[in-house]
C-alpha cells in the first residue's frame, strides 16, 4: 500500500500523530509511506523512522528542493507551497508505483484502509469526497467553475485532503508545466489553491466517495448532529479536521476531537500538546475567540426574538381584553 503525505516544520508533530493512527489501524498491511517535504533534516525524521520501524513499515523522506518546485505557483501562509506537492507525485515516484493514497496531516485514520485503497476507480484518475462547500462555492470559485457547471450538472467540487490516485494514468494525463500553467491562469481567482486546480483540471474524472466513511469533516458533521459515538458506530475510516484543529487553544471544544487525542497520547509529543493547549487557552481566553463572539451574537439574536415575542404576547393579551369587553357590551358571554 503506497501512502504519501506532505510536511513542513510546522506540521511535523501533527503528521506524526496521523501516521501513528495509520500504522496502528493497518498492522496487517505492507505500507510504504513517502513523506514529501522541504527543508527538513535527518534529525527531524528520527522519530518518524523509529515509528515506522516499530510497526515494521517503510517510510521514505523525499525532499523537494527549490529547483524542483516550478516557478510561478501562488501561495500564502494558509496555503503554503507544500500543498502542490501532491500534484508532483506522478513525476517524483518510481515507475513501479501505479496507485497511491494521498493523506493530509490533519486527519486521523480510525480503521483499516484496505477497502478504500482497493476501490475500483472505474476509469477515473482519482477518487475523493465532495468538499463541505459543495453546492455553495465562493464568488471567485463560481467564476472558476461557471463554464464547467454549465456543461456538467453533476459537477461536484472535491476535497483534496484524501486522494486515491491512479498514478500510472495521471502520468499520461498532464505534465508539471500543465498544472503550473493552470495555476498561473487562475492565480487571481483561486482561494483553495491546489484543491481548486485539481477540481479544474480533473473535473469529470474524479470518482465521488461517501464523506461519512472516507473523509468525515469533523466540525461540519458535529454541527449536523454527529458525535464521537455516532461516528464510531458509522464505521468511519478517516476523520478530517478541515477547520478548527484539535490541538489549537482557540476553539470551542467538541467530543469529535477525542479521536485525535486518542493517538496523540501515543506519541512523544503528548505533553507538549497539552501544555501548548492549556497555555493558549489561558493567554487567549475563551472570550477572545471567534466561537465565543459568535455565541454572543446568537445570544443577542435570541434575546431580541424573545423581546419581540413578549411584545406580541402583550398585544394579544390586550386584544383578548378588548374582545371580552366588546362581548360584554353586546350581551355575550366571553369564553
Amino acid at each position: 500500500m503506497n501512502i504519501a503525505i506532505a510536511l513542513n516544520k510546522k506540521f511535523l508533530r501533527y503528521g506524526y500523530v496521523m501516521l501513528t493512527s495509520l500504522f496502528e489501524n493497518n498492522k496487517d498491511e505492507d505500507i510504504s509511506v513517502t513523506v514529501l517535504h522541504r527543508g527538513l533534516t535527518e534529525a527531524d525524521f528520527r522519530n518518524y523512522m523509529e515509528l515506522a520501524g516499530k510497526y515494521g513499515q517503510r517510510l521514505s523522506p523525499l525532499e523537494i528542493t527549490e529547483e524542483m518546485i516550478p516557478s510561478g505557483l501562488p501561495s500564502t501562509e494558509k496555503w503554503p507551497i507544500e500543498v502542490y506537492f501532491r500534484l508532483m507525485l506522478p513525476f517524483l515516484l518510481p515507475e513501479s508505483v501505479e496507485r497511491l493514497l494521498y493523506l493530509d496531516t490533519d486527519i486521523i485514520v480510525g480503521r483499516p484502509l484496505k477497502e478504500l485503497y482497493e476501490i475500483d476507480l472505474s476509469g477515473n484518475l482519482m477518487a475523493a469526497v465532495p468538499d463541505n462547500s459543495d453546492g455553495n462555492l465562493s464568488d471567485l470559485q463560481n467564476r472558476i467553475f461557471e463554464e464547467i457547471i454549465a456543461s456538467d450538472r453533476d459537477f461536484h467540487y472535491m476535497n483534496s485532503g484524501v486522494l486515491l490516485m491512479d498514478i500510472k494514468a495521471l502520468r499520461d494525463a498532464y505534465t508539471p508545466e500543465g498544472f503550473v500553467d493552470t495555476a498561473v491562469k487562475l492565480k487571481d481567482l483561486i482561494t483553495a489553491f491546489d484543491q481548486d486546480i485539481i477540481n479544474y483540471m480533473f473535473h469529470g474524472r474524479i470518482k465521488s466517495l461517501p464523506a461519512e466513511k472516507y473523509n468525515l469533516f469533523a466540525r461540519l458533521f458535529y454541527n449536523s448532529g454527529y458525535d464521537y459515538r455516532k461516528v464510531k458506530a458509522a464505521g468511519t475510516v478517516i476523520i478530517h479536521y478541515t477547520g478548527p484543529k484539535p490541538w489549537s487553544g482557540v476553539n470551542l471544544r467538541t467530543d469529535m476531537e477525542k479521536f485525535w487525542w486518542e493517538y496523540a497520547v501515543m506519541t512523544p509529543y503528548y505533553h507538549e500538546f497539552l501544555e501548548e493547549l492549556v497555555m493558549a487557552e489561558i493567554e487567549n481566553g475563551f472570550e477572545n475567540t471567534n466561537e465565543f463572539k459568535y455565541q454572543l451574537y446568537q445570544r443577542e439574536q435570541l434575546l431580541d426574538e424573545i423581546d419581540a415575542l413578549r411584545a406580541r404576547a402583550k398585544e394579544y393579551e390586550q386584544a383578548l381584553k378588548d374582545c371580552s369587553a366588546l362581548l360584554q357590551k353586546l350581551g355575550g358571554t366571553p369564553q
